[in-house]
Parts: structure tokens; C-alpha cells; sequence
């Protein structure tokens, strides 16, 4: 069995730009007090040393596949892995962590905050050997956050649940962060 976890905040760099782009606007919805600590909890997700993609594939067995996260959010991430990999999968969004802020500031702009353009964050495919495996344990480093969500499945369909209703996932490449901030991936080259 394979199993899906995500390392790293997802949004959090759409957030950022939002922050920085649109905060006199911003300002009017929400104190300075918030947006200074969910801009603070940000750089703090993109600052941290994470996550190294080929220390991992090289000393870890049980990472069979990953994805960085970036344009387009997590949904995009899911669908190129799985599209790679041919494979269908089955994931909780409620189990995909992301700020509160990152939400928050979404929904002001009306945005899906999971289509949002993220940075330092990545989709592990782990295979599951054992009740033991919580996270990868690489040469004894332990990553963190570090968060399952689900698991990839023998179907070809993707199956997300939100709550109590499942939907498939689609295959969309376009960044959240465009819709108010218009072409913004295009032309920072994201």
C-alpha cells in the first residue's frame, strides 16, 4: 500500500504575495496584528531548511515517488504525481495542512486556497510496510510538518473528500494567486 503525505504548508507562498501585493486592501477586512503574525508564520514555512528531494529518494526505501508544490497548489501537485505514476488516488482536504491565515485570506478573495502557489512543500508517495511508519526517518533526520492524507489507490479515479462528499479531483494547472493578482505566475516565472 502506498500512502500520500504532504512536508511543508501548502499556499503559503500565494499568501505572502497576496500579503505584499494587496495588503492596503487587506487591511480593511483584518488588523495589522493578523496580518503581521500570519506573514511572520509564512516566511517562517518558506524559510525552514526542509525537505531535500534527493537525500530522501537516495537513502529512504520506502519513498517510492514526490512532487514539489508550486504553481497551481496541491491539487496540481496531486494530479502530476498521480498522471506521472498512473495512479488513482483517495485523499482528505481536511487532513492537507495549511495556515488558518492562508484560509482566511483566501476566502476574502474568494479563492481555493489548495490551488494556491506554494513553495518549500512537497507530496511523498511512501510505501506502508508497518503501524510503525508514521514519517519518513532518513539517516535518523526527521522531517516535519509532515502529514499523511491519503493513499493511492489500484483505480484510475482521484477521489477527493471534502467533509462528507466526495468529488474527483481535475486536472486544472492555473494558480489561484492570477485571479487577483492577473498573469502573476507568467510573469514572476513561477
Amino acid at each position: 500500500m502506498i500512502k500520500l503525505y504532504v512536508l511543508g504548508f501548502v499556499g503559503n507562498l500565494g499568501t505572502k504575495v497576496l500579503i505584499e501585493e494587496k495588503q492596503d486592501e487587506l487591511l480593511k477586512q483584518f488588523n495589522q496584528e493578523f496580518i503581521t503574525h500570519i506573514n511572520n508564520q509564512i516566511e517562517e514555512s518558506l524559510s525552514k531548511d526542509g525537505f531535500n528531494p534527493s537525500l530522501i529518494m537516495s537513502s529512504c526505501e520506502e519513498v517510492v515517488d514526490y512532487e514539489q508544490i508550486g504553481k497551481g497548489g496541491i491539487l496540481t501537485a496531486l494530479w502530476k504525481l498521480c498522471d506521472r505514476n498512473k495512479w488513482g488516488l483517495k485523499f482528505s482536504l481536511r487532513k492537507i495542512p495549511i495556515l488558518q491565515g492562508t484560509i482566511e485570506i483566501a476566502n476574502y478573495f474568494d479563492l481555493n486556497p489548495y490551488r494556491l502557489l506554494t513553495d518549500n512543500a512537497f507530496i511523498i508517495a511512501c510505501e506502508f510496510v508497518g503501524a510503525d511508519i508514521i514519517r519518513p526517518q532518513c539517516r535518523g533526520e526527521v522531517y516535519e510538518p509532515f502529514y499523511e492524507i491519503g493513499d493511492i489507490t489500484n483505480e484510475r479515479k482521484r477521489v477527493r473528500i471534502d467533509g462528507e462528499t466526495e468529488a474527483f479531483l481535475t486536472k486544472d494547472y492555473k494558480d489561484e494567486v492570477d485571479k487577483v493578482i492577473p498573469n502573476y505566475t507568467k510573469n514572476k516565472g513561477a
